[in-house]
């Protein structure tokens, strides 16, 4: 009697091992297949962002021509895959078509590329924060925010957001929402590492195209603030500086013709002739001179 206790209790635990097991292994491959789709859809969300293209549609039912970018480029891939085949059209509860499935994807992507960005920057050694102001075709004006830094493959330019200035053109309005911005990324620099980040203000004079007229809005500055100023204003001594300079030297190279008065080179002329020298005069005052009859005094 024991011994057939035993056995029977050795094979219910056999059976119930083999039967969790086969649960486990079914778990898994539709944890998988689900991983796959998910995969497809991010692979939409990025391909449509990076060609900058629009997502939803204007009708995206089942009986429209035209669905929209993502749900159309979605279906264009399930011709060529069996999983999303099935998903797409057997799936009730998620298919990941919806408008909100849409934008958490996109906010998704949106986090995990400033996360990047993040880390870029913290291997930089220079960053600069670019701002400018557009308008769409709605006639909204926005602000556009830009990070550019240096990192080993080169110099790179990443947008990062969009700012709304409908309701608030001011100078005041918009000043507060660039130093909004520039507070932001000052304060990820505290977090990591601060003796390394160095900011620079970038300032650029912007048109906003609109069908209306709008005021016109001059610089502004954060009260207190006199760096940014002087650094601007050291920046317009040093450019109008070397504007002077580029303009008074613009013309040295065809001076070069001076050399051949120097008579402490008529001795030479004979071995080697300065024929540079004898050509830049040729063609900056060739007419003034006879050619010939200079060429064989000369030597």
């Amino acid at each position: 009697m024991v011994l057939l206790k035993t056995f029977w209790d050795t094979r219910g635990d056999l059976q119930l091992n083999d039967q969790v097991r086969r649960e486990t292994e079914l778990h898994n491959e539709r944890v998988n297949k689900n991983r796959e789709i998910l995969k497809r859809l991010i692979d939409c969300v990025l391909f449509l962002g990076k060609q900058e293209l629009s997502f939803r549609g204007h009708d995206e039912s089942a009986e429209s021509r035209n669905r929209g970018n993502y749900v159309e480029l979605l279906s264009f891939l399930a011709e060529s895959n069996t999983d999303l085949h099935y998903h797409l059209s057997t799936n009730k509860v998620f298919t990941g078509t919806s408008g909100k499935i849409q934008n958490d994807l996109i906010y998704a992507i949106a986090e995990v590329l400033g996360e990047e960005i993040k880390m870029e920057i913290k291997k930089a050694p220079f960053v600069a924060v670019m701002v400018d102001e557009t308008t769409d075709v709605g006639n909204v004006a926005q602000l556009s925010f830009f990070l550019r830094y240096v990192t080993d493959t080169g110099v790179k330019e990443r947008f990062v957001r969009f700012e709304d200035v409908t309701s608030g053109k001011r100078a005041d309005d918009i000043a507060a929402l660039i130093f909004r911005f520039l507070e932001e990324v000052n304060d990820f620099c505290d977090t990591i590492e601060r003796e390394r980040c160095q900011f620079s203000q970038v300032y650029e004079d912007t048109a906003r195209i609109s069908s209306g007229p709008s005021a016109r809005r001059g610089p502004r500055t954060a009260q207190g603030d006199l760096r940014a100023y002087y650094q601007q204003l050291h920046s317009n001594i040093l450019d109008n500086i070397l504007c002077q300079i580029r303009n008074r030297f613009q013309d040295h190279e065809k001076l070069m013709f001076l050399s051949l008065l120097d008579p402490q080179h008529f001795q030479t002329y004979r071995k080697k002739f300065p024929q540079t020298a004898f050509s830049n005069l040729t063609q900056s005052h060739g007419t003034l001179f006879d050619l010939s009859r200079l060429k064989t005094e000369l030597t």
